[in-house]
């Protein structure tokens, strides 16, 4: 009877959202808020492996680690491509009060923002300063990595440690892995390196690629390994440090809680103080900060993210029902085409932002300070007081339709790395969770 009852409550939600969808205009919403997370473009490989044969840095085009000239044409290219998609929002001038731009303390993350920057904001009118130059400086705003827990989501959190020890002290966790033991001690063998888990793994992986990439011969005992027996659980890397409620909440909760919160505060104050209002986020960080987003928000589809993968969080307007929406969209290829629009679990491809708030709860009602210096994270209690206000000021009922955009592809280098991503059509048991 009780399930029964649960059904019957459930069909009446999903009518009325569609009901609710049905009467909403696309050509009647108004772009008002992005923030917009990528990766950094092309680069060297951090640290080549022990037995690595190109392991001379004097082999490379730049120091290890460094973005290349391929990965700023990237970004100068996206750049150009986010001017053309929020023209209609920001101005054509750098205004400091309509855009903040974050990044990691890392040169390649740094560089790769300030390349997109020069494509998004080339100087006009009265921004030109010099006649022979087409590029203006845009400040750009960062943190030492270790005491970052936004964006590099590294600041030491103790209670993040012990969460994580757990996990991969857990039987599934270890079961899964026992199952790559060979891969992990064939590897061990020929790299040099001790190859222990997932992220090791990764790290060969990564290497290996960018490698094929800049068309070095690889070693032949790689050729029973890579990239076929080595992409699954290279990729999987990605899931492992947000892979409970409770490490999610610790890595991504600050950042999602930074996003919605400047939407909160667009939605309270449209339409008297919008004009002051911030409308554009950039954060430039790698390929785990776009993993771990998407994996926390249970919308990460198992490919790992390529140089200059981008997420786009967007807070648009209906003038027609005075209601706020949320989209998310995800490009993973290094060219320039449409991104894909993402279905938001229990929601669907758009979602009120009401809904998209309450939904979420887990990530943004963190203390972040408060929980991480607990052992025993108590989601209730304290941390809940503190999440009172924060929701409060986050509460608008809102809900939207968009339609998915046009994929013409202009394909930069790598025309042949087969990078699209494929969206799941259902959430995992494991990302309801």
């Amino acid at each position: 009877m009780l399930m029964a009852t649960n059904m019957i409550s459930f069909v009446i939600i999903i009518t009325l959202i569609s009901v609710s969808l049905c009467q909403i205009r696309s050509d009647d919403l108004v772009l008002q808020y992005a923030a917009v997370i990528f990766r950094h473009g092309d680069r060297t490989p951090v640290e080549p492996y022990p037995t690595d044969p190109y392991k001379n840095e004097s082999m490379w085009p730049v120091k290890f680690g460094q973005l290349t000239n391929t990965g700023k044409k990237q970004h100068y290219a996206l750049g150009k491509w986010l001017r053309e998609r929020y023209r209609h929002m920001i101005s054509e001038e750098y205004d400091p009060t309509q855009i903040h731009v974050r990044s990691t303390d890392v040169d390649r993350t740094l560089m790769s923002v300030e390349a997109n920057l020069a494509g998004l904001f080339p100087p006009v009118g009265n921004s030109i300063w010099d006649n022979q130059l087409q590029w203006q400086p845009i400040p750009v705003h960062t943190m030492p990595t270790n005491r970052d827990e936004v964006l590099a989501m590294q600041r030491k959190c103790p209670a993040y440690d012990i969460a994580l020890e757990e996990l991969q002290e857990s039987k599934e966790y270890t079961d899964r892995l026992s199952q790559y033991q060979g891969l992990m001690d064939y590897l061990t063998a020929y790299t040099g390196a001790k190859i222990k888990d997932y992220n090791d793994i990764s790290y060969v992986y990564n290497t290996l690629y960018i490698e094929t990439l800049y068309n070095f011969t690889l070693p032949n005992w790689t050729r029973t390994v890579y990239p076929d027996k080595m992409r699954e659980p290279s990729c999987y890397s990605f899931r492992t440090a947000t892979m409970t409620p409770l490490l999610a909440r610790l890595k991504v909760g600050p950042l999602i809680q930074e996003i919605v919160t400047k939407m909160a505060n667009t939605t309270l104050t449209y339409p008297a103080g919008y004009s002051n209002a911030v409308k554009l986020s950039i954060y430039s960080a790698h390929d785990i900060t776009v993993a771990n987003v998407l994996h926390a928000l249970g919308m990460f589809d198992g490919n790992c993210p390529v140089y200059t993968a981008t997420i786009l969080f967007e807070l648009l307007y209906s003038q027609n029902t005075a209601e706020h929406f949320v989209r998310i969209s995800y490009r993973n290829f290094t060219g320039i085409a449409e991104p894909y629009v993402l279905r938001i679990p229990y929601c669907g491809e758009v979602c009120s932002f009401n809904r998209f708030v309450t939904l979420y709860e887990n990530l943004l009602n963190i203390n972040w300070d408060f929980e991480c210096a607990k052992k025993n994270i108590p989601i209730l209690g304290m941390s809940m007081l503190y999440s009172v206000g924060i929701l409060a000021a986050l509460f608008v009922a809102h809900k939207i339709i968009f339609n998915r955009l046009p994929r013409n592809r202009l394909n930069i280098m790598y025309s042949n790395v087969n990078t699209d991503t494929k969206i799941p059509d259902k959430i995992t048991e494991a990302q309801k969770k």
